[in-house]
């Protein structure tokens, strides 16, 4: 940057902060200011100085100016048919699951919402309203002028004072936030449960239309969700919007950078919904007799290593005057127990990020149930997961050993076989038709070794699917000090650099898992020419798995050691003569 441009951006950044002091010498005091839509002559808002209002001080005169402000604001609504309220107030909500704060900006703008029972890497609870990203539930319209109002500046008038809200089991309670302009009336009513992670939300609007442009609103959530992993990068992959219209469920995502625009889809939703790694947020319509479209408009903001997914979704909805209309707003984790009490079909969200994961979700379930069940009688999901592959290893025996007895036999027949290639090289029909044979005359199948693992893939791919995106590892700690999450790396230690591919942390389990794989290779290689798969494998597992979940990282290097140990079983129980020997002794009916 030269001198120029320096000078420049010093003299913008002086102006800027001297502007207030030069407005308050040419105009002095204003105790009201107006709002985007002060160009309509119908609709004004009037924001006073909250802090001014709600501070509290013991001098008298510092109380006439409150109350002076008060009645000024008082009149000024009045003169133009709007009356809102004159304090900024916030309720906070508490129950078992969360602690919220709403307040009456909006009609109920959510300050925060945190989950007691889930933290983030940083040991803070998780909270899904981020003030850097503004999200929240979002109402606006198109007043009867043609033109937008965005009603989330305006300060509504509650049944609420300043509070603090402590619902106990089975206990709910109502909030109600009420806006009057002109002769319509915008009223939200909040309904929290004790013992739910979801809400409801009634919205009503009296004289309809004399306010709203075709009686038509919108109601939705804005600009996502925020990050609550370490590794945000890898939460952001499963940033999506989920919308579910008559009982089809279509995923929304976006990969480059920039604001795109707004998608429509007619008819009316089942629920729509923004999720994360472990989190979601969803809308569904529970009271509603009729909608206009949903709408989707998507945004790419660029992060130093990945594009962060900024999503708004939500309903045109055509008010009916005669009825009210109702929504049902989840704000929790993304866990199939709790969802499937819904029965609505938000619990398929959960290991449905991808194509592959939708294909193996069958597997992913039963595991999933099982590892709940465990779960049950050892607290400890670390020990869960020992406990679970040992029963993998149990279960997968029968073809375990049927896939190491036919390599065995295969290696059995590996001078015949060359003898065969040897003598038949010019001839390869008539090389297959011999090879066959052999394989006929010592009940050979040289599928026999692939097939088992085949059908052990999907289990595999399953257990994979669960390690990595499932909610219950979250959090779990299985040896304190070492490996605190079973859902994030182990991160001992960081690196001076970054590795291509490999990272800047070091973690001991993808290496553990690499050393079982060079032990376990180097027991079945029969082949001297394949000495380097036995090396180059593991060495790329390393640096795949190392950015994986320690829980993943835990179960595929057990697994891969009772394999060693099963093997070295098999081998002493299978031994075999010398293959030379063996032949000589049948004496073979192959003619040489």
């Amino acid at each position: 940057m030269d001198r120029k441009s320096i000078f420049a951006l010093v003299l913008i950044a002086v102006i800027i902060i001297l502007l207030p002091y030069y407005q308050k010498l040419i105009v002095g005091d204003q105790p009201v200011k107006q709002n985007q839509f002060e160009k309509s002559d119908s609709i004004k808002h009037i924001q006073p100085d909250s802090n001014q209002i709600l501070k509290e001080d013991k001098n008298e005169d510092k109380k006439e100016i409150v109350e002076k402000v008060k009645e000024e604001i008082k009149e000024e609504n009045l003169k133009n048919n709007f009356l809102q309220d004159s304090v900024y107030r916030k309720i906070e909500i508490e129950t078992k699951f969360y602690s919220a704060i709403l307040s009456n900006k909006g009609g109920g703008s959510f300050e925060k919402f945190e989950l007691k029972n889930y933290q983030k890497y940083d040991s803070s609870n998780v909270n899904l309203i981020d003030k850097n990203l503004n999200n929240g539930i979002e109402i606006s319209f198109q007043n009867t002028a043609g033109e937008n109002v965005d009603i989330s500046e305006y300060l509504f008038q509650s049944n609420k004072e300043f509070a603090k809200i402590v619902l106990n089991t089975n206990e709910k309670e109502s909030i109600e936030y009420e806006l009057v302009i002109n002769k319509s009336r915008i009223k939200k009513t909040f309904i929290f449960y004790a013992d739910k992670y979801h809400f409801d939300l009634i919205i009503e609007y009296l004289n309809p239309g004399d306010l709203l442009l075709n009686n038509q609103y919108r109601i939705g959530w804005e600009n996502g969700l925020p990050s609550t992993e370490s590794y945000a990068e890898d939460d952001n992959t499963y940033n999506q919007t989920v919308i579910s219209m008559g009982g089809e469920v279509e995923n929304y995502d976006i990969t480059d950078e920039g604001k795109k625009e707004t998608v429509t889809f007619s008819g009316l939703a089942d629920w729509v919904a923004i999720r994360t790694k472990y989190f979601l947020t969803a809308i569904t319509g529970v009271k509603l007799d009729n909608s206009e479209s949903i709408y989707f408009s998507p945004e790419g903001r660029k992060k130093e290593n990945y594009i962060q997914r900024i999503y708004n979704v939500g309903y045109y909805k055509r008010y009916n005057e005669f009825s009210e209309d109702t929504f049902r707003i989840y704000m929790g984790p993304l866990d199939h127990e709790e969802l499937e009490q819904y029965d609505n079909g938000l619990d398929n969200l959960v290991m449905s990020n991808s194509g592959y994961e939708r294909f193996f979700r069958f597997f992913s379930m039963i595991i999933l149930y099982i590892m709940i069940f465990l779960n049950k009688f050892i607290p400890n999901y670390g020990i869960v997961i020992i406990v679970f592959s040992i029963l993998i290893k149990v279960v997968l025996y029968p073809l375990t050993k049927k896939s190491y007895t036919s390599m065995r036999e295969m290696q059995k027949v590996q001078p015949l076989m060359a003898e065969i290639k040897e003598k038949y090289k010019g001839d390869p029909q008539r090389m297959n038709k011999e090879t066959m044979k052999l394989y006929k005359e010592h009940g050979v199948n040289p599928m026999g070794g692939c097939l088992p693992m085949l059908l052990q893939m999907p289990l595999l791919l399953g257990l994979f699917i669960v390690f990595r995106s499932t909610i219950q590892l979250r959090g779990a700690s299985f040896i304190p000090g070492w490996i605190d999450d079973l859902s994030r790396t182990e991160a001992l230690f960081n690196l001076p650099f970054s590795i291509p591919f490999y990272g800047d942390e070091f973690n001991l389990l993808p290496v553990l898992m690499g050393l079982t794989m060079i032990f376990q290779s180097k027991m079945t290689m029969q082949d001297p020419k394949q000495k380097a798969m036995v090396y180059l494998m593991p060495i790329m597992m390393l640096f795949i798995f190392n950015r994986f979940p320690s829980g993943l990282n835990l179960y595929y290097t057990l697994f891969n050691l009772w394999t060693i140990i099963q093997q070295k079983y098999l081998h002493n129980d299978n031994k075999v003569e010398d293959t030379g020997k063996k032949i000589k002794n049948k004496n073979l009916n192959y003619k040489r």
